[in-house]
């Protein structure tokens, strides 16, 4: 009797240990049939004409006639919600660009022909997430032409200062040690840039960088509205200025983003995110309007936002010398 209740038992658990496996196994295949998530664009950055990829970034092709990078140049200080120009040179005739985090999965691809700036350089810009995974990271960066070869990867370290996101900001991010200044006006005619950095709304200049050519490499600027800040309802205007080119004998490529509780504003006039660039005789010319963009109107918001004054901590603030025009 006893040793015919040990089998009953054993053939019990054999048929519920089979079960389990079984269930598992087709959980297991359940999950390998979705797509992962797209980490990139969550915790890193998505890309001005990329698309992403799902799958292992590419290897390098061991021919010898697979494309080359002649130089890579991007912005080693980055922001939460900001954005970097990054600039590719090879003389090799190219299909795409591919570029990724190191030891994160997926990629995008970037068509050629669309970033290409000039004969040797193409031009691709990254748009950063308000909600950054790492404090640094790696930016992995590969050439791939018509005949599938992968060039040399070549890598950006990447670190991320302090910042502030807020219910909106204004972000502008350059590829050259000159100071560029940006320049946001409210709806009520106040204008926020490195003479009047704090609005009485509470907007903040709180990144100025490269200010009267004092480099710090930085090659950012930011404006935030903190969440005791006023974001007033009406229409406001994004400029952006080469205030000194400090002896830069390149053009210089910008890109500008403005993101309203977390997501890219429609713009009235230019676009957002906006890309462009400087050349060297556009120093200290007229501010360069870049876009315009309307914030709804709010019951909530006082009716003479100007007349209410805030106390804001500046020690996040990000500051260079004081520039006199």
């Amino acid at each position: 009797m006893k040793t015919k209740r040990i089998m009953i038992l054993l053939a019990f658990l054999g048929i519920s240990a089979t079960v389990v496996f079984t269930a598992c196994k087709k959980d297991k295949d359940d999950d390998s049939e979705n797509p992962s998530e797209n980490i990139l664009a969550k915790s890193y950055f998505t890309v001005s004409e990329g698309t992403y990829q799902n799958a292992a970034f590419p290897a390098e092709s061991p021919s010898g006639n697979a494309p080359s990078i002649d130089n890579v140049n991007g912005n080693s200080y980055i922001l939460d919600g900001g954005s970097n120009p990054v600039s590719i040179e090879t003389s090799d005739d190219i299909k795409e660009i591919l570029v990724g985090v190191k030891d994160v999965g997926g990629f995008y691809t970037v068509p050629a022909s669309t970033m290409k700036s000039t004969n040797k350089t193409h031009l691709m810009v990254l748009f950063f997430s308000q909600n950054l995974a790492k404090e640094s990271f790696i930016i992995v960066i590969a050439l791939r032409d018509k005949n599938g070869l992968v060039s040399e990867h070549e890598t950006i370290t990447v670190t991320k200062i302090t910042a502030g996101t807020g219910t909106l900001q204004v972000s502008c991010s350059w590829d050259k040690a000159n100071d560029v200044d940006l320049h946001l006006i409210e709806p009520n005619g106040t204008e926020i840039y490195y003479g009047m950095d704090q609005s009485d709304n509470g907007g903040t200049l709180d990144v100025d960088s490269n200010a009267g050519c004092e480099i710090d490499n930085i090659n950012n600027e930011n404006i935030t509205y903190g969440s005791e800040a006023i974001v007033e309802g009406g229409t406001y205007t994004v400029l952006v200025d080469l205030w000194s080119n400090c002896d830069i004998s390149e053009n210089t490529n910008f890109s500008v983003t403005a993101i309203y509780k977390g997501a890219v504003i429609a713009v009235n006039s230019g676009s957002n995110p906006y890309v462009g660039h400087f050349v060297p005789a556009d120093e200290d010319v007229d501010d360069r309007q870049i876009m315009t963009f309307q914030i709804p109107s709010s019951k909530a918001q006082p009716t003479d936002a100007k007349a209410l004054k805030f106390e804001f901590s500046k020690r996040n603030v990000v500051k260079s010398p004081q520039k006199m025009r």
